[in-house]
């Protein structure tokens, strides 16, 4: 190979060695993280005249100041948001029902990435009538293996005025993922004199692992949530 060849060569290589390199650092510079969804609600029981105030000051990203991203809010996370994308990240809202509510906050960075994330919050008729007590889970013990498909679930619950109580039973892949497949459950029987309500549900999934919780409700709209467990169903 002449003098020549060798230098033409050289300048190929070093522009295609270059062209690599500018991809790489070209890559790196657009490499954006999502950002961070996160709010406080001042307070997490209310009536219908409660005032609830929600500050998502907190949301957070990598490339972006918190002044620069967007929120908007779901106050019933019902898949409609009632606001439109705002830099404001203060918020309020009053509930015109009573219920259990899981308001929804989306944030949005300049390239249009998002994240979201909600928090739980009760409206109830009478801010002095008590909330039940958090459910006491008996069976199926937590991390219980080889389930059947068919699975009863027993807990205990008492109300300090003694309100009538029903319940929901919220169930989830993952701790993310619950949500209620049965309520207004109120069957019960009596074991060594106390009260024990119970439910059945069938499971599709073989060796699958699922989260369940119960929550607790009274006549004037409390809700208490139980501890989240799991268990495994058993192999095919």
């Amino acid at each position: 190979m002449t003098s020549n060849h060798l230098a033409k060569t050289f300048i190929l290589l070093s522009f295609a060695a270059g062209l690599l390199t500018g991809c790489d650092k070209d890559e790196q510079n657009t490499n954006n993280h999502l950002p961070v969804a996160r709010f406080t609600i001042d307070i997490q029981r209310g009536d219908l005249n409660t005032i609830f105030n929600f500050d998502a000051s907190s949301v957070a990203d990598e490339e972006d100041p918190a002044s620069a991203l967007e929120v908007r809010w779901d106050w019933e996370n019902d898949g409609t948001f009632d606001t439109e994308f705002s830099t404001d990240k203060l918020a309020t809202h009053r509930y015109d029902t009573p219920g259990l509510y899981f308001p929804l906050l989306q944030v949005r960075d300049t390239k249009s990435m998002t994240d979201s994330t909600t928090k739980m919050l009760t409206v109830v008729t009478n801010l002095e009538n008590l909330p039940p007590t958090r459910p006491i889970y008996t069976t199926p013990p937590d991390y219980q293996t080889y389930m059947e498909l068919e699975v009863t679930f027993k807990w205990t619950c008492s109300d300090p005025e003694g309100d009538e109580l029903s319940f929901d039973l919220w169930v989830g892949r993952s701790r993310a993922t619950l949500a209620p497949v049965k309520t207004g459950i109120s069957d019960y029987s009596i074991e060594n004199g106390n009260i024990v309500y119970q439910t059945t549900f069938t499971f599709l999934d073989y060796s699958r692992e699922y989260h369940w919780r119960i929550f607790a409700r009274d006549t004037a709209g409390n809700y208490t949530a139980g501890h989240i467990w799991r268990f495994t169903t058993r192999p095919k």
